[in-house]
């Protein structure tokens, strides 16, 4: 009797735990080599911070730019040389124009001061809100607008692509730089100089910050792996659950939440008076927003992918596809925590 009860429960569990047949297997271990590649990397131009993580912003800048301008194009249809120098130089205008903009600010103040000595930027304290250049916005906008009349290869879609796919990306990557030199902005000269603070107190928002995504996007892949059974948006992504997605959301809210929770306990706290012990309900916001966010900006970019009838963005990843194809949901959560953190620190005033 009790051998039928336990050849009854095996097989109830083995009916719901799916069956992971070779690609699987291959795909897992292909996505866990890939995430130690891209955990190399990042770390350090995390940790190091300051020019080291604009370095990193500088090479995503180069192989985003590309892969976004190759999506749209076929065997039969390439953009011309003049459509990728400028969406070249348009997505550094916008990610780093800021920082032009400042400087430009502070050496006139140096100017008019009258102060004797060199002059000294500080990248760390530049960077006080994620901004577009209008100017830089509107130039996009006429320079496509002429393509399309003078171009016959180049259409009204190819245009608000670009112009759109500009403006989210270039918006997404100035957030990361917002969100690693956020904590330097009100602090002393003598804290910023504490290498405590530097390379590790300053880091914890952005390692948050990449917690809540990239474990929504493990949490979904592994929960829909094993035991995903109903699509969850089939006409744009075929292979998502729902399963896979509540997955997701419950495995990013209870490590971010409590990676932070924790942190903020021993008086390590993400952003002092702000997402801190005593502002936990900012904490719990972010935490359950994130994973949402990035669920949205994997389905939106995976829409692009379909309209154009193309598996990935690039091949850098080998066939886990392109730097896009591993970001989207990044791109998208680094906006909507930005704008969060801005809210809870000045209020409904950034609207105004």
């Amino acid at each position: 009797m009790e051998e039928n009860n336990k050849d009854s429960q095996l097989e109830t569990r083995e009916h719901h735990i799916n069956q992971l047949n070779k690609e699987a297997k291959t795909n897992i271990v292909s996505r866990i080599m890939i995430a130690i590649i891209l955990v190399t990397i990042f770390i350090p131009c995390i940790v190091l911070g300051g020019y080291f993580w604009l370095a990193l912003i500088f090479l995503l800048i180069l192989i985003m730019t590309h892969e976004l301008c190759k999506a749209p194009q076929s065997i039969e249809k390439k953009f011309k040389g003049i459509i990728y120098l400028f969406a070249y130089f348009m997505m550094f205008a916008l990610v780093f124009y800021i920082f032009l903009k400042d400087l430009i600010i502070e050496y006139q103040n140096f100017l008019g001061s009258g102060m004797e000595g060199s002059f000294s930027y500080d990248i760390l304290r530049g960077f006080k809100a994620p901004q577009i250049s209008l100017t830089c916005f509107c130039i996009s906008i006429a320079f496509f607008f002429i393509n399309v009349f003078i171009d016959e290869t180049f259409t009204i879609h190819d245009a608000f692509y670009l112009i759109t796919m500009l403006f989210v990306v270039s918006l997404g990557l100035q957030c990361l730089i917002y969100l690693r030199f956020l904590p330097f902005l009100n602090i002393s000269t003598s804290v910023e100089s504490d290498s405590t603070f530097k390379y590790f107190t300053s880091a914890l928002l952005i390692l948050y910050f990449l917690m809540g995504t990239c474990f929504n996007d493990v949490g979904a892949f592994f929960i829909g792996v094993l035991f995903g059974k109903h699509k969850f948006c089939p006409k744009i992504s075929p292979k998502k659950t729902v399963e896979g997605f509540i997955g997701g959301v419950v495995i990013s809210f209870i490590i971010s939440f409590a990676f932070a929770m924790i942190l903020a306990y021993f008086d390590f706290p993400l952003l002092e008076g702000v997402l801190d012990l005593e502002h936990w309900y900012n904490i719990l916001i972010i935490s359950l927003v994130m994973p949402f966010s990035a669920t949205l900006g994997d389905l939106l970019f995976s829409s692009i992918k379909r309209s154009y009838k193309i598996k990935d963005f690039g091949t850098i990843l080998k066939s886990h596809g392109g730097i896009l194809d591993r970001f989207d949901s990044i791109i998208v959560t680094s906006i909507t925590t930005s704008l969060l953190i801005l809210v809870m620190i000045n209020g409904v005033e950034i609207f105004a």
